[in-house]
């Protein structure tokens, strides 16, 4: 009987998947939903941005923090000075930069507040080693905040 039991949660354990199979599966999904939401052509053609309501809570409260510190007037673009400023305590490489940059070349008189947003996310991506891709915006990621808030980079 106890070699019934113990052979059952043996095989249980092995046959169940791992928990990173989940992840890409809801990886997947995500990326999925996000190419098939409706967006404006020519906004897709444009610098990428994400509403409030599409941030995690965790992200709405760091990003809106960040926002508020580099635009504590509400003037409700950043220079580009102070985007710049602000990416060298990403701790990024600087061809990670650049991919991510490319994506904003577009706004000469500096980001506003979805399109920083946009870029926070792309940050994330990028510091947790995924790839970049303007795809990458529409999925919520985890920001090394020690770096983000001028941490070592080491």
């Amino acid at each position: 009987m106890q070699f019934n039991k113990l052979k059952s949660t043996f095989l249980r354990n092995h046959t169940t998947r791992h928990s990173d199979d989940r992840r890409s599966q809801q990886f997947a999904k995500k990326l999925n939903a996000a190419q098939f939401q409706s967006y404006d052509v020519q906004a897709a053609n444009g610098p990428p941005t994400v509403q409030l309501d599409e941030l995690s809570e965790m992200e709405r409260s760091a990003y809106q923090s960040w926002w508020k510190d580099l635009d504590p007037f509400s003037i409700g673009h950043l220079d580009n000075e102070a985007v710049l400023k602000f990416l060298r305590g990403c701790c990024l490489p600087d061809h990670k930069l650049e991919q991510i940059l490319r994506f904003f070349e577009d706004t000469v008189d500096g980001l506003d507040e979805l399109q920083f947003y946009a870029m926070l996310r792309l940050i994330a991506h990028a510091q947790n080693g995924r790839t970049i891709s303007r795809d990458m915006v529409f999925l919520g990621g985890r920001h090394d905040l020690l770096a983000m808030k001028g941490g070592s980079c080491e």
